[in-house]
């Protein structure tokens, strides 16, 4: 059992604790359903305004599988995807790795490549849709004889579909059974005409 904190770092505008034993029950189902994908949401929050005060993981942990229903505990431990949303929440993950892909998509020259590799379907999601507007052509009608919108691809995509890890890198790694690896290289800017 160890403290209600999940900061990544020290400017961290919020701490676990504080989501769990202040914010509302509407945030929190919020929260759980934004960044866990939770469908017990409002039962998970529920359960958790009504133990307040929550002073550590197990605590939480404990109240969140009690929380579930029996048939929903069988496979993962239910809690796991609470104590990502809250982490997530706490830091400001999503938001920071939307930063980082602007960045680093603006600042690499061509040739040069951006691989990112995402642990859930959230941030594969973004990492996703980031790299497909970078890699999108035309996207004039195609019975449009000239092309009018001027879009021009900025990136080249290096696998049709993520690369995930095999099975001896999970049997050696457990960690990375999640793991999606995207990557796309820069393109040379068409000349100007």
């Amino acid at each position: 059992a160890g403290p209600l904190d999940m900061r990544m770092g020290p400017d961290a505008p919020h701490t676990a604790d504080e989501i769990v034993n202040t914010w509302s029950e509407r945030q929190l189902v919020d929260i759980f359903r934004m960044y866990g994908e939770e469908r017990f949401a409002r039962r998970i929050a529920a359960a958790i305004v009504a133990a307040r005060p929550i002073g550590d993981t197990a605590s939480l942990a404990r109240i969140v599988a009690d929380a579930v229903p029996a048939p929903a505990r069988r496979r993962r431990h239910p809690a796991r995807r609470v104590f990502q949303s809250i982490r997530i929440a706490v830091n400001g993950e999503l938001d920071a790795l939307r930063v980082g892909l602007e960045a680093a998509t603006r600042l690499v020259r061509p040739g040069g490549r951006v691989a990112v590799i995402s642990y859930h379907s959230l941030e594969d999601r973004i990492v996703k849709r980031h790299f497909a507007a970078g890699t999108t052509g035309c996207v004039c009608p195609p019975d449009l004889p000239v092309c009018t919108c001027g879009r021009v691809a900025e990136w080249r995509s290096l696998a049709r579909k993520p690369l995930r890890p095999g099975e001896a890198e999970v049997e050696r790694n457990p960690r990375s059974r999640s793991a999606r690896l995207r990557a796309v290289e820069k393109l040379e800017p068409p000349e100007a005409a």
